[in-house]
């Protein structure tokens, strides 16, 4: 099922992954200094730019914290920040021991795009690649735009203060509790507030990453599901004379098998990558839900005496929450995509004419039946399947930790 004139060569002859549905992919990963075929210098360059953003904000953070441990609010909302930077060494860790698996995976996706012919089953795999595509833009665009609220959130009440002038001082805050020691804060405000928005949007820009190559694996994997399904329920066999050309249909079906056990071997490798990262997620999702819903009631109280820093806070901190339990749905909902997309191969193989083909052919079938009714599940430290019961399930974990939190206030 070869297809010639396939998207080996998109764009005029153009690098594959210059095509509109992986550029933006290719972009950020390049940005983060973990794309499989940058050069080695631009790798570097970008690593250490990144990771000079990345600890220029964590250190301050963790000196605000041991400064100010007993005032709980700082706390509680320093963690959850610090929370989330965790989270970004752990993606960076799964990138950088997980390379040769990704570029892997790459390699396969370009491969894939070869298989099938327009007419049967490519035109699926353009449809579900769009859709990621699609997805992709909606995901990024939203957690930058939660970026961007949630770094100028200090400069709101100036803003006001510009149309309604008042006596009172506008106190200097910044989107982290942050402690820069003997630094002249008041002198150099807006400088520490830049770099601290640089510096999270490298860390937006990390989780934006691991969850864009998660669109971009397991769309492709429920593409090659579906077109797959096509295939089988296409079956070459002659339903007028009851004749087959044996050796031709053998042929297909035994290439329909191939594709299958490439797709699940796909399937197995987007697990041995994210497993861990998951579980990571998953543990770290729930503390940081809990202290935004903490921080959240923190700011509605403050609201019941209409103080203006309270609105400008609460806003802050639900753009925050949306964004964080977004990004643990995102990982659940593709996971239980890749699952639900294997186990459509069985009913293809019902919806076939199989009962036209050949004994042998008939054999083939039966494995691919007997195979297809084992899901591919992505787990979190293969313990933990990730799926939309397990996302509700995080969420109810979490309403259970806030109450605790609320105990500790």
């Amino acid at each position: 099922m070869r297809h010639r004139g396939s998207v080996d060569e998109p764009n005029g002859g153009k690098d594959f992954w210059d095509q509109s549905y992986y550029w933006f992919t290719k972009t950020i990963f390049r940005a983060i200094g973990h794309w499989p075929y940058q050069s080695r210098m631009e790798l570097v360059m970008c690593r250490i730019a990144l990771h000079f953003a990345y600890w220029i904000q964590v250190v301050p953070q963790i000196v605000a914290v041991v400064c100010h441990y007993d005032n709980f609010d700082l706390v509680i909302e320093a963690m959850s920040s610090f929370i989330i930077d965790v989270a970004v060494m752990c993606n960076l860790t799964t990138f950088f021991f997980n390379s040769d698996k990704i570029q892997l995976l790459l390699e396969q996706v370009k491969e894939d795009w070869t298989i099938f012919p327009m007419n049967n089953g490519l035109k699926l795999l353009h449809e579900y690649t769009e859709l990621g595509k699609q997805r992709v833009i909606l995901y990024s665009v939203g957690l930058y735009a939660a970026w961007f609220m949630f770094v100028s959130e200090p400069l709101y009440i100036k803003i006001f203060r510009l149309f309604r002038p008042s006596n009172k001082t506008v106190p200097l805050r910044f989107p982290i509790p942050v402690d820069y020691g003997p630094l002249d804060v008041e002198k150099y405000y807006y400088v520490i507030l830049a770099v601290s928005a640089i510096s999270i949007f490298g860390v937006v820009t990390v989780v934006v990453s691991a969850d864009i190559l998660l669109f971009l694996y397991s769309q492709h994997a429920c593409g090659v599901f579906a077109a797959l399904g096509v295939a089988i329920e296409n079956l070459p066999v002659n339903v007028t004379t009851r004749k087959q050309t044996n050796d031709y249909e053998y042929q297909y079906l035994r290439k329909c098998v191939i594709i299958h056990h490439r797709i699940l071997e796909f399937s197995n490798t987007i697990e041995s990558i994210f497993c861990w990262n998951f579980l990571m997620t998953i543990g770290l999702n729930m503390i940081v839900i809990s202290m935004t819903a903490v921080q959240v009631q923190i700011d509605m109280n403050c609201l019941a005496v209409t103080n203006l820093d309270a609105v400008a806070l609460l806003l802050k901190t639900l753009m925050f929450m949306i964004a964080t339990t977004s990004h643990l749905f995102i990982q659940c909902f593709m996971s239980q995509q890749i699952t639900e997309s294997s186990l459509g191969v069985q009913q293809s193989v019902i919806n076939a004419k199989w009962y036209f083909s050949t004994a042998q052919s008939k054999h083939l079938l039966q494995f691919m039946i007997m195979r297809s009714q084992i899901p591919c599940q992505l787990t979190a430290g293969r313990v933990i399947l990730m799926s939309l019961n397990t996302f509700s399930s995080i969420i109810r974990t979490s309403a259970t930790y806030f109450t605790i939190f609320l105990d500790m206030q």
